[in-house]
């Protein structure tokens, strides 16, 4: 049986594990409490941060924050 991680978690939750890992995951599921309630604790911040607003900065902040250099320093982009 191998470890499961918090990252082997949320690419399940996000259906992004191989079809082996999959179904790995989900017969450990049916057995560890632990790991129901590690995935169940991740579902819930999915949820709350599926539900938050994003809003883009103003044009001029980021204008001004990728216009921003001291005087002799050269920006490599």
């Amino acid at each position: 049986m191998t470890h499961v991680t918090q990252d082997d978690l949320l690419h399940f939750l996000y259906k992004e594990t191989s079809p082996e890992r999959t179904t790995h995951i989900q017969e450990l599921l049916e057995t560890d409490a632990d790991l129901r309630e590690r995935l169940n604790v991740l579902k819930s911040a999915k949820i709350r941060l599926d539900k938050i607003k994003l809003i883009s900065p103003d044009d001029r902040s980021v204008d001004t924050i990728f216009n921003y250099r001291k005087p002799g320093i050269e920006i490599e982009l």
